[in-house]
């Protein structure tokens, strides 16, 4: 399967999880302001859940992607979408809309030269603003579905710790999340050489999200599918 098919793909069957992006978006919200901007905003999954804001912005490379967002939110004026690659230099002229906070879910592994894509996420951000990452954990995990979906690689803590240090980034919060599914990633991308997640599976563990998050609520693992960091600007 070429990879913008497999990527198209796991972006539909990610609307089949839609409890999984509110366990996501509950672990964030404590760190995001009132004017966000959202690096990689795909089809809308987490700029639903930000329309409280006085200013939400999604970027995207995908221009089927920008328009679905305006025409979802059309009725909303301070949500704005751009088709815009986050390593290009005008990228960092969104900075004149005074962004508090940046967010970005599952993007970076997708970008060649994550440090430039950083290095221009920090320029666009206001003084002392805010930088919200989830990004796939650990590089042993990396198999198939990682390879058939375009990822250049899984993060561990000190790795993105030390990207985040070189551009200027005040690394304020790490931890590992999703215990239930590494396995399951492991199992279908390192031993059944899957190239997208299973459509039953992903139902499956839909449904029990609510009880994974709350195990994981009182005790972060120490592996998890997915990294959340948290850094300040200065």
């Amino acid at each position: 399967m070429e990879i913008g098919i497999a990527l198209e793909e796991v972006r539909q069957r990610r609307l089949l999880i839609n409890c999984c992006d509110a366990w996501l978006y509950s672990e964030i919200a404590p760190y995001i302001g009132r004017r966000v901007l959202e690096v990689g905003c795909g089809l809308g999954n987490l700029l639903r859940h930000l329309l409280n804001r006085d200013l939400v912005i999604g970027i995207d490379l995908a221009a089927s992607s920008v328009e679905t967002i305006k025409r979802e939110f059309s009725t909303h004026p301070h949500v704005k979408a751009f088709v815009q690659d986050i390593v290009d230099d005008s990228a960092v002229a969104f900075r004149d809309y005074n962004i508090d906070t940046i967010v970005s879910l599952n993007v970076l592994e997708h970008i060649r030269d994550d440090i430039k894509a950083l290095s221009n996420i920090y320029e666009m951000l206001c003084s002392d603003g805010t930088l919200v990452l989830i990004v796939p954990a650990h590089e042993w995990l990396y198999g198939s579905m990682d390879s058939s979906i375009g990822h250049f690689r899984r993060y561990d803590k000190k790795q993105l710790a030390e990207k985040l240090y070189t551009v200027g980034f005040s690394v304020r919060s790490q931890y590992y999340l999703n215990l239930l599914g590494a396995l399951g990633w492991f199992l279908n991308g390192r031993i059944l050489k899957q190239e997208i997640p299973p459509r039953n599976q992903l139902k499956l563990f839909n449904r029990i999200v609510p009880l994974v998050g709350a195990i994981e609520h009182l005790i972060h693992p120490p592996v998890g599918l997915s990294l959340i960091s948290v850094s300040k600007k200065g």
